[in-house]
C-alpha cells in the first residue's frame, strides 16, 4: 500500500473507483450491452428470414411461371385437336352433303328420264292411233271405199311396224 501512496494514489480511492467502474460496468451490460446484443440478433434473423422467404417467393415463382407454361402449351395443344377435329367434321359434313346432293341430282335426273320416257311413249302411241287414221282415211280415199275390218287392221299394223323400225 505504501507504493499506491508513494505515487500518490489513494488505495480506498481506487478501490471505491474500482467499485464503482464495476458496478457501472454491470449496469451497463444488463441494460445497454443485452438490449443492443438482442436486436443484432433480432436485426440479423429478420435479414435471413427475409432472404429465405425471397429464395421461396423465387422458387415458387419459377414453379409457377412453369406451370403456366405447361399450361399454355396444354392448351394450345387442345386447341390444336379440337380445330383438327372440327376439320374434319366439317370435312365429313361436306363430303356427306356432296354424295347426299349427288343422289338428290340422280333422283331428279332419274325421275326425269322417267316422265320423258312415259311421254315419249304416250306421244308415240297418241301418234301410232293418229297414224292409223291418216292410213285408214288415205286408203279410203286411193281405193274410193271402205276397207273391210280386217284389211284396215293389217294395214294398220303394216304401217305401225314399219314406222317402228324406221325409228329403231
Amino acid at each position: 500500500m505504501e507504493l499506491f501512496t508513494n505515487l500518490g494514489i489513494d488505495w480506498r480511492l481506487l478501490i471505491a473507483q474500482l467499485v464503482n467502474f464495476t458496478i457501472l460496468l454491470a449496469v451497463l451490460y444488463k441494460f445497454l450491452y443485452k438490449p443492443v446484443l438482442k436486436l443484432l440478433h433480432d436485426r440479423s434473423q429478420k435479414i435471413e428470414q427475409g432472404i429465405k422467404n425471397a429464395e421461396n417467393v423465387e422458387v415458387r415463382l419459377k414453379e409457377v411461371a412453369a406451370l403456366y407454361e405447361t399450361k399454355t402449351r396444354e392448351a394450345r395443344a387442345e386447341a390444336a385437336k379440337i380445330l383438327e377435329a372440327t376439320k374434319k367434321e366439317a370435312d365429313t359434313m361436306k363430303a356427306e352433303l356432296a354424295v347426299q346432293a349427288q343422289k338428290e341430282a340422280e333422283k331428279i335426273v332419274s325421275s326425269g328420264r322417267a316422265r320423258l320416257t312415259v311421254e315419249k311413249e304416250k306421244i308415240m302411241h297418241e301418234a301410232e292411233h293418229e297414224l292409223a287414221d291418216l292410213v285408214a282415211q288415205a286408203t279410203e280415199h286411193v281405193l274410193g271405199s271402205v276397207l273391210t275390218p280386217e284389211m284396215d287392221r293389217k294395214l294398220i299394223d303394216e304401217a305401225v311396224k314399219k314406222v317402228r323400225m324406221g325409228r329403231a
